[in-house]
């Protein structure tokens, strides 16, 4: 008789189940030994959103975007690489059920090298002449980690939510439910940030194929330079609520199908650069003209990000051995794409450790006197954004036409370690945008820097949703992010961090607004905040019950998500985030 598989952990501190039942046989596991189990997507959200929490003298590990490796410690970490199949269940209507680890992109950043663009779900849903209504600005993510986390593209009149049919997921039992659209939990079990279950399949019907035709362009928001013979009439009215010709942003994000602005607000900056596209119906013939976030050289671009990654670093820091030090990461990045880049092989490898040792040394110099005369790098800070982020509008617009699947995701080129990104994101009623816009005006004008900080902020919108925790349930939403850079010093969620500015603002101001959940949360007054929240969801106590009832023994549940949903930590000694007693590791075996 066949003796059953046996599941191991990784030296990667990952199980790795590869079928349904291996996947089932770890929740199992979890609640047989009571240990907490988690699964990660591709670790684009904050790291202790997604991972469980440190075993006994253990630390916790930081609250980073991009953390590849989990706490230690003998809970269960699952990454889902080698459960990543998609199967065709009618190629006519588009219908497909997948795997939870699939990915929607090509994942530059997958630890495990098994993400491919031929693999992933988009690129294979093209093939056969489907795609999906909308997509974030990055395709990275897997389809259960984008969907748990409620992640968006930023369109009023497209939703990924449109694509969904039904999707499996596995209780704190180890018992496995399929849910359809006409389910009674549907909407709790969509968006459920893995508290409600481990997802096993989701079924999608797709999208026919479209293309879609846009452009981006860059103006001056001072009011002053509106009629500037080089700065064409601004489009949006950012702070009003506009005219027929100028309309408010409300307006203009309510009528482009998919659109986000990059709002550059700092002194002597004062930019906006919008990125708008639309739908177009696909033709044999037809040549991609793809968007451009950066030179036309691959190399200049690698070079050009590696030196916004200095500039942004030194900024955030006030010591230039810190600087150097968090360097380090974008140097190596910068090596292994350049060496990609030309072939990988000894010439492609000599020439980029050639290349990289030379901007060491040139960045070297430029880091030591910048972070030693930081009024030096804060007076030449400005003509280094406008020399990135010309002006360039009506004639001199970039012009862009793509596939959906590719052109969407714009910020695909942008390399996750070198322009390492976290941020806040604010989901506020649609119809307080203009409110929301003339409160930030006054802060950043005010506050200068401190508010501001160094980084751009994004605005773009978001449709209604009707899954309970969504930040879009039941309202059109606009989103902000406030961006912060990965190599700052400070916590910016901690009381009078940066981000803690905008969220009491917003409060005072009497504007109602609900938070990304994947990204920065507030990190003290958990019970004042938990009960913020509640308040904004009018499904939160049904969902809560539902949680009890999927995860009777809290397998699911961490202690950062007991802070930020119930206010209250959930061991006994408040912050204490280890858990006494926790038996070994012990091999799988799967039945």
């Amino acid at each position: 008789m066949m003796q059953p598989p046996t599941l191991t952990i990784g030296n990667d501190g990952f199980y790795h189940p590869s079928n349904e039942i291996e996947l089932i046989a770890l929740v199992k596991k979890a609640a047989f030994e009571n240990l907490e189990v988690r699964c990660r997507g591709a670790a684009h959200s904050m790291s202790r959103a997604i991972y469980t929490d440190a075993g006994l003298a253990s630390q916790a590990i930081k609250n980073i975007v991009s953390m590849q490796v989990p706490p230690m410690g003998p809970n269960l970490n699952i990454m889902l690489d080698n459960y990543n199949r998609l199967v065709w269940i009618d190629e006519e209507k588009g219908i497909i059920e997948v795997e939870a680890g699939i990915h929607l992109g090509f994942d530059p950043e997958d630890p495990t090298g098994s993400s491919t663009l031929e693999n992933s779900l988009l690129f294979q849903a093209f093939k056969k002449g489907f795609t999906l209504s909308d997509l974030g600005g990055i395709s990275h993510q897997t389809v259960s980690g984008f969907l748990m986390t409620g992640s968006a593209g930023g369109s009023l009149q497209y939703s990924i939510d449109e694509n969904i049919e039904a999707i499996s997921m596995i209780d704190g039992n180890g018992e496995l439910e399929n849910f359809t659209k006409d389910h009674e939990y549907f909407n709790a079990i969509i968006l459920s940030l893995g508290l409600l279950g481990v997802v096993s399949k989701v079924r999608l019907k797709l999208t026919p194929n479209f293309n879609i035709c846009g452009k981006q362009s860059t103006y001056l928001t001072n009011q002053q330079t509106v009629q500037d013979s080089k700065n064409s009439k601004i489009p949006i009215d950012l702070f009003g609520c506009g005219t027929v010709e100028r309309p408010g942003l409300e307006n203009f994000l309510l009528s482009t199908p998919y659109a986000r602005i990059l709002w550059w607000p700092q002194l002597k900056v004062t930019k906006m650069v919008i990125w708008e596209a639309a739908r177009v119906t696909p033709i044999i013939d037809f040549t991609p003209l793809p968007y451009e976030q950066f030179d036309k050289d691959k190399l200049l671009t690698y070079i050009e990000q590696l030196a916004a990654s200095m500039l942004f670093t030194i900024l955030g820091n006030n010591k230039f051995f810190n600087v150097w030090e968090k360097l380090r990461p974008s140097f190596v990045e910068f090596k292994k794409a350049i060496n990609k880049l030309w072939g990988d092989n000894l010439l492609s490898k000599f020439t980029a450790e050639i290349i990289t040792f030379v901007l060491k040394v040139i960045f070297f110099v430029i880091s030591y006197l910048f972070t030693n005369f930081k009024w030096l790098a804060k007076l030449l800070y400005a003509p280094i954004i406008n020399l990135l982020q010309p002006i360039k509008n009506g004639s001199n617009a970039q012009l862009f036409r793509d596939y959906a699947y590719s052109g969407l995701p714009m910020d695909n080129e942008a390399n996750d370690i070198m322009l390492g990104t976290e941020f806040t994101e604010i989901w506020i009623p649609l119809s307080n945008t203009s409110a929301a816009m003339k409160l930030l005006d006054k802060m950043f004008t005010e506050g200068k820097y401190s508010s501001t900080g160094y980084y751009s902020t994004e605005l773009y919108a978001g449709k209604k949703s009707r899954n309970w925790l969504s930040p879009a349930y039941n309202t059109d939403v606009f989103r902000i992010d406030f961006f912060w850079f990965t190599t700052n010093d400070c916590n910016p969620a901690i009381s009078d961090g940066f981000f803690d500015q905008f969220w009491k603002a917003l409060k005072k101001e009497g504007i109602p607004f609900r938070l990304h959940w994947a990204k920065y949360l507030p990190e003290y007054d958990y019970e004042d905040w938990s009960s913020y929240f509640r308040k904004q969801y009018p499904k939160w106590d049904d969902f809560m019950n539902l949680r009890k009832k999927r995860d009777p023994n809290n397998i699911f549940l961490t202690n950062y998500w007991s802070l930020h949903l119930f206010g209250k930590s959930k061991y006994p000694k408040e912050g204490d985030n280890q858990k006494l007693n926790y038996p070994h590791h012990s091999s799988l075996s799967v039945d």
